[in-house]
């Protein structure tokens, strides 16, 4: 699953909070038909990371 956020900040401040909790996650480029976003996107398996974003806006691409 990809985890897009609207800033680049956003996205390496969520990849900081995975790290933290042990939840594998890498940077990778925004899937084509989100390019509206920031450019950049966090990936990860894990479902639970979408409940660790607290109030962070992202929208998640399965």
């Amino acid at each position: 699953m990809h985890i897009v956020f609207f800033s680049t900040s956003d996205v390496f401040k969520a990849e900081e909070i995975l790290n933290e909790k042990n939840i594998e996650c890498k940077v990778v480029p925004t899937p084509v038909q989100d390019k509206a976003y920031c450019g950049v996107c966090v990936e990860t398996q894990d479902r639970q990371a979408k409940t660790l974003m607290g109030d962070m806006e992202f929208k998640v691409l399965e």
